[in-house]
């Protein structure tokens, strides 16, 4: 299992590299039906051209322009909030998390909550595999998925209470170079959907190799996508790395 944790480091660009990078920003334009069932401020959402920036250090992820021109938002574990260019405030949500989890499928979402998913999810996926080394996350290894022809290594990540995951315990496909391919996940505040999330098309940015290309399917019991069943498809471009 360390050897694998180690080649997924080393394949990302390294463990060097990586603590010495404060912020990653990049052209962020998310679609696909799930956004549509959000209500209408997933139908905005959807094709919408966002810059992200997301901060490696802190739980923090802000987005501009969000919605409208003239707007931004900001993503923090217990408050996200849209404010105007000019930092006046527009909407915000306390515990955006528990409001989500206690909402009934079916019920429009609100921009803050929007902003929620958002925010956790790119802190997530921007800082793995490196965020397997904070404390409290425990990794081990599983049996290996074969998939078009390829056999991807499978690490089963176990995430604590706190961390804003999509679910507490997911898995993790690599290939033969330790480059990330798949993640297997439930998603809570979406009433426990089961995805199959892929990373394509990778690039290397000021020494980080990172996915361009995000592709997020339903997934079946016997883990199988649906790929008649596109949840989100996600392009992530014009990365920008800030080093200290």
């Amino acid at each position: 299992m360390d050897d694998l944790i180690q080649k997924a480091i080393d394949a990302a660009g390294g463990i060097g590299a990586w603590n010495s990078v404060n912020r990653i920003s990049f052209d962020f334009t998310p679609e696909g039906p799930s956004l549509h069932t959000r209500g209408p401020v997933g139908v905005a959402a959807a094709g919408s051209h966002m810059r992200a920036t997301v901060d490696t250090k802190r739980q923090y992820v802000a987005f501009a322009p969000f919605l409208a021109a003239d707007q931004r938002a900001i993503y923090t574990p217990d408050r996200t909030w849209v404010e105007t260019a000019g930092g006046d405030l527009v909407e915000k949500q306390h515990d955006p998390r528990g409001s989500l989890t206690q909402m009934a499928p079916g019920v429009p979402w609100s921009a803050p909550q929007l902003v929620y998913f958002f925010g956790y999810s790119l802190w997530l996926y921007l800082t793995l595999p490196f965020n397997f080394l904070k404390p409290g996350i425990t990794v081990e290894e599983v049996e290996p998925w074969t998939e078009d022809g390829a056999t991807w290594r499978g690490l089963r990540i176990s995430y604590p209470a706190d961390f804003p995951a999509h679910t507490a315990q997911q898995t993790h496909y690599f290939d033969a170079d330790g480059l990330m391919r798949r993640q297997d996940y439930t998603v809570d505040v979406r009433q426990n959907l089961s995805a199959a999330h892929y990373l394509l098309d990778y690039a290397e940015f000021n020494g980080l190799r990172l996915p361009t290309r995000r592709r997020i399917f339903v997934m079946g019991d016997d883990r199988v996508p649906d790929r008649d069943r596109l949840l989100i498809a996600a392009d992530l471009q014009n990365y920008k790395i800030t080093r200290d």
